[in-house]
Order: structure tokens, then C-alpha cells, then sequence
């Protein structure tokens, strides 16, 4: 098993096939409702905070699935906010800086920023999306909530943050990459991206 902290409030566990036979769970089967399930889930995040100090025990949390091709599997396990959830914890959402219209995130590598877009795709992503190349070397993706919504789904923004990093003050570095980057996408980025990935 391998943990990446990355920050606060994500953790990133990488399970091997041999990891998943010794907490007896497959990736196919992975169900939160299972008592087994949650029984090796919590096992997992307890010998995560034993070695990382990553606490998901104290928070509300959002775990992420994904399936590796060696019959292993990726974990992405995210604090949630209390002021972002609503109602019983099942309808889970997250207001944006500027207003919940859009979100802007930093990737340091073309292959990051293609891997989000094809899996902000396959999660049905279909908001407004653009892409950009910034004059420091890094790839930024703009999403956008569909006009008429006063929230979007908190995995879609989740899951561009696994790969990257939400840009703090994202309209004032949005004109900054506008005037000195390059437009890759000036529209449709997701699809046109997930294409390529």
C-alpha cells in the first residue's frame, strides 16, 4: 500500500492486487453499504493515519474508487467541509470562490490535465469547460457550472483537484494566463481533451 498526502484535506491510498487480497475486497465489489466493505475501508484509514497522520475519522469524508489495471485499485479519500454538505450528507455539493460559477486548476504536466478531462467525461461532466498553456510551464483548466445553477456536483471539482490544484484568486490569474499563455481550448476543453488522453 502506498499513501500521497496531498495537503489537508486529501489523501491518495494505492492498493496492489496483493493489498486488496489481504483486506479481501475487489475493485468490482468495492460497496460502502457492505459491512465488509466499510470493515476493511476503515482498516485501511487507520494504518493511513498510523503513517501519515491523516485523520478521517474527525470529518465528514467523500472516497473516490478507481481501479488499476493490475487488479489493484487508487482511493482517493477527501475531507468534506461541513458547510458543504447539505441535507443528510447524500446530496453533496461545493460552492466555488467566485460566486459557484467556476473553478480553475493548475496541472504540471499534459497527461495530468488530459487524464482529468477524460474522467470529468466519463463521470458526466458537461458544463463549459477551456483550456490554457501559462507561461510557467503548467496546463490550466477552466470548468463552468451550467447556466442556472447555484452549485455543482463536489466530485467534479474533487476530481480535477486529485490531479491538481485549485487556483486561489482564479479570475485575477485567469486574465494573467489569458494575456501571457496560450488558448489550447477555448471552449468544449473537457471533451475535446478526453479525446486525446
Amino acid at each position: 500500500m502506498e499513501l500521497i498526502r496531498i495537503g489537508d484535506s486529501k489523501l491518495k491510498i494505492m492498493l496492489t492486487a496483493q493489498d486488496m487480497a489481504r483486506y479481501a475486497i475487489t475493485p468490482e465489489a468495492l460497496d460502502y453499504e457492505n459491512t465488509e466493505t466499510r470493515r476493511a475501508v476503515w482498516q485501511i484509514l487507520d494504518e493511513a493515519k498510523q503513517k501519515t497522520g491523516f485523520d478521517a475519522a474527525s470529518d465528514r469524508v467523500l472516497i473516490q474508487v478507481y481501479p488499476s489495471r493490475t487488479g489493484g485499485c487508487e482511493l482517493y479519500v477527501t475531507k468534506v467541509l461541513p458547510q458543504a454538505v447539505v441535507g443528510n450528507g447524500a446530496s453533496i455539493t461545493a460552492r466555488l470562490s467566485d460566486g459557484g460559477k467556476t473553478g480553475l486548476y493548475a496541472f504540471f504536466g499534459l497527461p495530468e490535465i488530459l487524464t482529468v478531462c477524460s474522467l470529468l467525461l466519463r463521470a458526466g461532466y458537461s458544463g463549459e469547460s477551456a483550456a490554457y498553456a501559462g507561461d510557467d510551464g503548467r496546463y490550466y483548466l477552466l470548468i463552468r457550472e451550467k447556466t442556472g445553477d447555484s452549485c455543482a456536483p463536489f466530485g467534479f471539482y474533487c476530481l480535477a483537484e486529485e490531479y491538481g490544484e485549485k487556483v486561489s484568486g482564479g479570475s485575477r490569474k485567469l486574465a494573467y494566463i489569458k494575456e501571457h499563455g496560450k488558448c489550447l481550448c477555448p471552449s468544449q476543453a473537457v471533451e475535446r481533451l478526453a479525446a486525446l488522453a
